[in-house]
């Protein structure tokens, strides 16, 4: 009797995280050479060397997509502060680091964020949300180790901060969303000031 196992036939079938990954790649490619709204399923899953069924198997749509881009860019964003903030520098110099790090989070992209809907759009709302909420924290505890220090005569409002690093956000989603990156990353230094003049003026004073 011939016990012999016999091979399956054809390609070793491929991980879906693998799968996945690939699609994600495919995608930042593209990014990086055209308008992603004029962009196809059809040209992601070609420039991928997949299947449509592969992509569909893997996201509910091209904004779904997008939508896993933001989030594993926001996990990359996290692991690069985490490495950053652990650096010996000067408190000023790690906040430079922390906006260095957010302003370089995507690629050349033209992606019209704001237009997501449904799902997908509550995911990258959540996403950013979560940007300002931790770079924001980032913030008030290096505003606390200064006024412990004597160096601020006080510590403005966590709205004050957050508001301003929410401009700041909105602002560099809307030079992303038009392929401006380049731009937006010379403005680091011109972004910092403003954001390190406006924590330190005073209060307006009430009528």
């Amino acid at each position: 009797m011939n016990t012999t196992t016999k091979r399956r036939r054809g390609r070793p079938s491929i991980p879906k995280e693998v799968q996945r990954q690939r699609l994600i790649d495919a995608a930042l490619r593209i990014l990086e050479k055209t308008h992603f709204e004029k962009t196809s399923v059809a040209d992601i899953v070609r420039e991928a060397h997949m299947s449509s069924r592969s992509f569909y198997d893997q996201f509910k749509s091209k904004d779904d997509l997008v939508a896993e881009i933001v989030e594993e860019k926001a996990r990359q964003f996290f692991e690069r502060l985490q490495t950053a903030l652990k650096e010996p520098s000067s408190e000023v110099e790690r906040v430079s680091r922390v906006m260095r790090a957010y302003l370089e989070l995507f690629p050349l992209a033209t992606v019209d964020l704001e237009r997501l809907g449904g799902e997908a759009g509550q995911r990258v709302r959540e996403v950013r949300r979560r940007y300002v909420q931790l770079m924001t924290d980032i913030d008030m505890r290096w505003l606390e180790r200064l006024y412990e220090r004597g160096e601020i005569a006080r510590i403005p409002p966590r709205a004050t901060v957050e508001f301003l690093l929410t401009g700041i956000e909105g602002m560099s989603f809307r030079y992303y969303s038009e392929g401006r990156r380049e731009e937006l990353l010379a403005l680091h230094p011109v972004l910092l000031r403003v954001f390190l003049r406006a924590l330190q003026e005073p209060p307006a004073a009430e009528n």
